[in-house]
């Protein structure tokens, strides 16, 4: 029978694990979060494929899901850049790639 491990060595494994599941829980809201985001995203084009989508209360309330949705992605991406040690330069265009590309989207779909 093996002699148990020294207190300190069991310590530093529980906070190793304990570290672990803490990342993990928070990659799993930030991956939530991101679906949350694409989830508003999705209500923004359904408001602009609507019949009556030039209506002041339907271009403020895809301008508000947008909004939501560019919060949402750049609060998800910022926890899984920072998971991933990434500069805070990648969550930032990310955020933005996806806010002006939302944008454009939405902008075409209005047009036609």
């Amino acid at each position: 029978m093996a002699p148990p491990p020294p207190p300190s060595s069991s310590r530093l494994g529980l906070r190793q694990v304990r570290a672990a599941q803490l990342r993990g829980r928070a990659r799993k809201r930030a991956i939530v979060q991101v679906l949350l985001g694409s989830v508003f995203l999705i209500g923004a084009l359904a408001y602009a494929r609507a019949p009556d989508r030039h209506t002041q209360g339907n271009i403020t309330w895809m301008t508000a899901l947008v909004v939501l949705s560019t919060l949402d992605v750049a609060l998800g991406l910022r926890v899984l850049a920072r998971l991933a040690r990434r500069g805070a330069s990648w969550w930032v265009l990310g955020s933005a790639a996806w806010g002006v590309l939302s944008v454009a989207v939405l902008g075409f779909l209005l047009r036609s």
